[in-house]
């Protein structure tokens, strides 16, 4: 049983290939460190649990934009799809058989100059939007919206060739939805269901998006306490 960090990362550290073993190893700080080993070992030990494998054996594939998906030959005929977000001590992993998703995760009360953030990378409706809101809620909002952005991005795998701008969303307290897709780079291919995620009290200074290819029946969450076994 882990009962600090430290235990924790040793025990997730463990799980990891050697490439992200070392890829750890270059962050400055323990706690960049072990906030990377953390979510990254629990990541592989629920896909194991999924795949009926061993956490370390798990091989990713890179798509050409650098979103990780499972090969063919580890999938087992699941078609597993999953997605990892974290900021600060919280990770975000999203899982489900056929679906391609995205999430994202974001702390509300980070120290940021979130209006010059909003000016540069949010579309000029959005920004009006954003800024017609009560000024108590403009920052709560702000990074709501950041995370339906973000959760869009990953699902349809553009990584950096769609800028946040290339996209309008609905601003909070408007439920998540596609306005238009102004891009030519990339093609909007899907149609995307969002969903803000409901997140326990004791995370209430944080807020997160889930964005898939199309809506689903059934949705389970769960919440790991720091336990390894």
């Amino acid at each position: 049983m882990a009962d600090t960090v430290q235990d924790r990362a040793e025990y997730f550290n463990s799980l990891l290939s050697a490439q992200e073993q070392a890829r750890a190893q270059r962050f400055k700080f323990d706690i960049h460190r072990n906030r990377f080993i953390i979510s990254h070992g629990f990541k592989r030990s629920v896909l194991a649990k999924y795949l009926a494998v061993e956490p370390g054996s798990i091989q990713y594939v890179l798509s050409d934009k650098g979103k990780p998906s499972l090969p063919e030959s580890e999938n087992n005929n699941q078609d597993l799809k999953f997605n990892l977000s974290h900021t600060q001590d919280v990770s975000l992993l999203a899982v489900s058989r056929n679906i391609e998703l995205g999430i994202d995760v974001e702390f509300k009360d980070r120290k940021t100059d979130w209006q010059g953030v909003c000016q540069r990378f949010y579309t000029v409706p959005e920004q009006e939007a954003l800024f017609l809101l009560p000024k108590e809620q403009q920052q709560s909002a702000f990074f709501q919206l950041w995370t339906r952005k973000e959760a869009y991005m990953k699902v349809l795998g553009s990584g950096l060739s769609l800028p946040p701008t290339g996209f309008t969303l609905t601003v909070p307290p408007q439920a998540p939805a596609l306005i238009q897709h102004h891009s030519t780079k990339v093609q909007a291919s899907i149609q995307v269901e969002f969903i803000d995620i409901d997140l326990p009290d004791t995370l209430s200074d944080y807020c997160a998006t889930l964005a898939l290819e199309s809506a689903i029946h059934e949705q389970r969450c769960y919440q790991y306490t720091g336990a390894t076994d």
